[in-house]
């Protein structure tokens, strides 16, 4: 029969519960109630005229051969474990009294339970009701058949089958309900396809030993010889077959293990393997690190794959890590405390350990946990086989970290080629690569889309003046604001310095990007506080679309960059969309830089200056000196274009030295022809933290003879806030010369009260901003009130340009303001024409006398 009770131990099963435990023992008493209640009505005493040659003794002697004499099949990938044990039913049903072969059947397995396989006291019970209940059955169906007792009659085979069947059967439902109740995964079909086998084979070689028994008792040495020589042979043949499955199963494992690239797959692979392999119930990979086991992997008997990360403390994992010297046999019931602590934590019944190991050092171990039915515990040799696995597997997992990290590398790699390693953004190629891919769908007549590049104004001063570690903490908050004014959808690239990009997928609406623009140019135009220092910067921007601008990416970056560089020229206040009549600057562009150093030394500049009027009496009390450039090719080149770009290229100390010297020469020619004229001059920020400036100011008055006092140098709000300590340091140096100081475009930066207490500054220009606005928005009409009373409660002169209309100047007039400049009162002119212009105005009905030339736009040096 098959070994039906033994199964219960050696099919696979999870750990038990108590309830399962407890219905396993209501089970077993159940089994030996109903048995004693169908034996009490059997007739249990030998029928009259039978042959009894066999006793209890002999009984239980063939039971405990039988269930020596084991082999294996293996069916559907698991291991059954079948016995003769039917021989002992069968002799016992024709050979024996039926309350002998119940007794000695019992005795039988019941010295085989505990004398040679050991086991617990509750599967001995459970197994020996079994066995009870399958004899009862057994007998009862032989009853109810006639009870034949010629085991030479065929009839008598017949009874014995369907005897023998009915009481497999029965131990079946028995086993399977129990294993049901463990959770084992055990099912009846596939016991009882096997079962059909061999129930029919061990009947048919029980009825022929017996029928020798009974006409030809010698004949049946000769019948066990041969028995024991195919059993042998069998078991031989079935050694050298496992020993090949191992063998393509373990070269099927280290081919699987090469083609392996990634350390999960490695896992994964490792487990499914060595449970295959060895016929575990399950197989663990537990990975360390220094302090603690922070990783386990299972597979389950099912097969299934699960993973978790846990915080598993072993302290006796630790310490056979600590002591490992390659793969061991474990038991719970093993009599070294190591083992048995190891046992535990593994939760297993029996295993084998082995460690991973990378580069020589321990990092985990492998196990496979509790054995299948093939035998009762893990042997010697499967733990050799073990440790070929442990070794491949280490090797393997090595392997694969490896190739991991070189694959991470590589990624890291890719990302620093397309990437900017100070801000993280794309870099230009990158930039380039996805604005290729978006004109492609542009490029069929289905998409739009707009780029802008933006340029951060005055940048190099902050590089050239505070360092470069200040200007790339600049680059990447700027980096930061402009990424989180666009929002999701927009590519945001470093083009390369101060330069960026946008790109707007499936967008070409004006006010659209517009807006965006606005945003940047807000979160930008916020001051950046480094180190002690707040720093204001600006952002120009120059929209190109597509396909309307350019079909091509290098084309479309080179339009946006033309309009980036209008917008710096101050057309679109900060933000320009690409227009063809402009595109004629962006070639002129490269050769300026060098041409303005030249027009310097030959001539090309001139000055211009517009009148300054006291309006109490509408009398000129000075001028601003403003600088003009007629390239000999390109024609008049306005300050905004140049004077950025003289920024740009370090030449902004030549021009701010060659305008101051120019207009300290007329000056002098208007004292001396008894002008006292103040002459306002203006000034970069780069100027202010170059050291040599106060010197080159001190040089520049002593050799043009012109009292200090006459001088006034205006410097932007923003230029002011830069650097505070080493502007005030400056300013101060250049007051102590006697020199005047303004600060210009008051108003519109983020000047602290505080900080212009400290400035020793005499004058405040209020931003034309606010004067051109002042008569239609009350707004505006009120912060230049404010900026008057400001302006006395300090003692300093206030200035208002931007006059523009007669409205504004008498509104001026009527607040109080001291002076004022701006095209209703005159626009800039020269030298010679300021001359004839210079009589006091009448405050009724100005006189504007133009001058002769066409005028020019306003425009000062900064």
């Amino acid at each position: 029969m098959t070994e039906a009770a033994e199964s219960l131990h050696r099919q696979p099963t999870k750990l038990s519960s108590s309830s399962a435990s407890t219905r396993t023992l209501a089970l077993a008493v159940a089994l030996v109630g109903v048995c004693m209640i169908v034996l009490s009505y059997l007739r249990l005493s030998a029928v009259s005229g039978q042959v009894t040659p066999l006793h209890w003794w002999a009984i239980a002697l063939i039971a405990i051969t039988a269930e020596l004499m084991e082999f294996r099949v293996e069916f559907r990938r698991e291991m059954y474990s079948f016995t003769f044990s039917e021989i002992a039913l069968v002799l016992g049903l024709f050979l024996a009294a039926p309350r002998q072969l119940l007794i000695g059947r019992l005795i039988g397995e019941a010295v085989f339970l505990i004398v040679t396989e050991r086991r617990q006291l509750r599967k001995v019970i459970l197994n020996l009701a079994a066995f009870g209940a399958e004899t009862t059955v057994l007998l009862t169906v032989h009853q109810l058949l006639g009870r034949p007792t010629d085991i030479t009659q065929g009839r008598s085979w017949i009874v014995a089958f369907a005897s023998v069947a009915a009481a497999d059967v029965v131990g079946y439902l028995i086993v399977l309900q129990v294993v049901h109740w463990h959770g084992a995964p055990v099912t009846f079909r596939s016991i009882l396809s096997i079962g059909a086998l061999m129930i029919p084979v061990n009947t048919s070689f029980a009825l022929v030993v017996g029928i020798l028994i009974v006409d030809k008792p010698l004949a049946v040495l000769l019948l066990t010889g041969v028995a024991v020589f195919l059993l042998v042979a069998y078991r031989s043949y079935t050694a050298l077959s496992q020993r090949f499955d191992s063998l393509t199963t373990l070269y099927e494992f280290t081919r699987l293990m090469s083609g392996a690239k990634r350390p999960d797959s490695v896992l994964e692979a490792i487990l499914t393997q060595a449970k295959d392999l060895l016929r575990a119930e399950r197989a663990e990979i537990w990975l360390t690190d220094e302090n603690d086991f922070r990783m386990r992997l299972e597979v389950n008997d099912s097969g299934l794959g699960t993973s978790a990360l846990e915080a598993v403390h072993g302290g006796a994992l630790h310490r056979w890590l600590n002591d490992v010297d390659g793969a061991r046999v474990i038991t719970a019931a093993s009599l070294t405390r190591h083992d048995s602590e190891i046992a535990q934590a593994l939760s297993a019944r029996d295993a084998i350990v082995a460690p991973i190991t990378e580069s020589g050092v321990v990092v985990g171990l492998v196990a496979v946990i509790n054995r299948l039915g093939e035998v009762v515990k893990f042997q010697d040799a499967d733990r050799m086989m073990f440790a070929t696995l442990a070794n491949h597997a280490s090797i393997a997992l090595e392997n694969g970290r490896l190739i991991d990290r070189l694959h991470h590398e590589a990624g890291e790699r890719r990302h620093q080629a397309l990437h900017d390693a100070l801000t993280g953004l794309p870099n230009r190629v990158l930039f380039g690569t996805r604005l290729d891919d978006e004109l492609v769908s542009v490029a069929t007549g289905h998409g739009r889309l707009a780029v802008a590049v933006m340029d951060l104004d005055g940048f190099k001063e902050i590089n050239d003046t505070l360092g470069h570690q200040c200007g790339d903490v600049v680059l990447d908050e700027v980096a930061q604001r402009i990424t989180a004014a666009v929002g999701a959808g927009v590519t945001v690239a470093r083009l390369g310095g101060d330069e960026f990009a946008l790109l707007f997928p499936a967008c070409t609406d004006r006010k659209q990007l517009e807006a965006a623009a606005r945003r940047v140019r807000a979160a930008v135009a916020e001051q950046i506080v480094t180190d002690g220092m707040r720093i204001n910067v600006t952002i120009s921007i120059g929209f190109a679309l597509a396909p309307g601008d350019a079909s091509d990416g290098a084309a479309l970056l080179q339009r946006a960059d033309v309009a980036m560089y209008s917008a710096k020229a101050g057309n679109g206040d900060g933000v320009a969309f690409y227009e063809s009549r402009r595109d004629e600057n962006s070639p002129r562009r490269l050769s300026l830089g060098n041409d303005l150093l030249a027009a310097i030394a030959d001539g090309q500049l001139t000055m211009v200056f517009q009148p300054k009027v006291r309006l109490a009496d509408m009398t000129m009390v000075g001028a601003e000196a403003l600088v003009r450039w007629q390239h000999p090719v390109f024609g008049p080149i306005l300050p905004e274009e140049f004077v950025p770009l003289a920024e740009r290229t370090g030449i902004i100390d030549e021009l701010t030295t060659w305008v101051m010297r120019t207009s300290l020469a007329q000056a002098r020619q208007w004292r001396d022809a008894g002008r006292h004229w103040s002459l306002a001059v203006n000034v970069a920020m780069r100027n202010l933290l170059d050291g040599r400036f106060v010197a080159v100011a001190r040089e520049l008055l002593a050799a043009s003879g012109v009292d200090p006092a006459s001088l006034t140098l205006e410097i932007t709000e923003a230029g002011v806030m830069s650097d505070t300590t080493k502007t005030i340091d400056v300013l101060e140096r250049l007051a102590g010369l006697g020199i005047n100081l303004s600060v210009d475009d008051f108003g519109t930066g983020h000047t602290s009260l505080s900080y212009l207490q400290q400035l020793p500054v005499t004058e405040i220009k209020i931003d034309k901003s606010f004067v051109l606005r002042m008569i239609a928005d009350h707004n505006a009409d009120a912060i230049v009130r404010s900026v008057l009373d400001l302006a006395r409660n300090l003692e300093l002169t206030a200035v208002a340009e931007g006059v523009e209309d007669r409205a504004t100047l008498e509104r001026l007039r009527l607040l109080g303001c001291p002076m004022a400049q701006g095209y209703s009162i005159a626009r800039p002119m020269s030298a010679d024409e300021l001359e004839l212009w210079s009589p006091p105005l009448r405050t009724t009905e100005p006189t504007m006398r133009r001058p002769s030339i066409a005028p020019l736009p306003m425009a000062s040096l900064i």
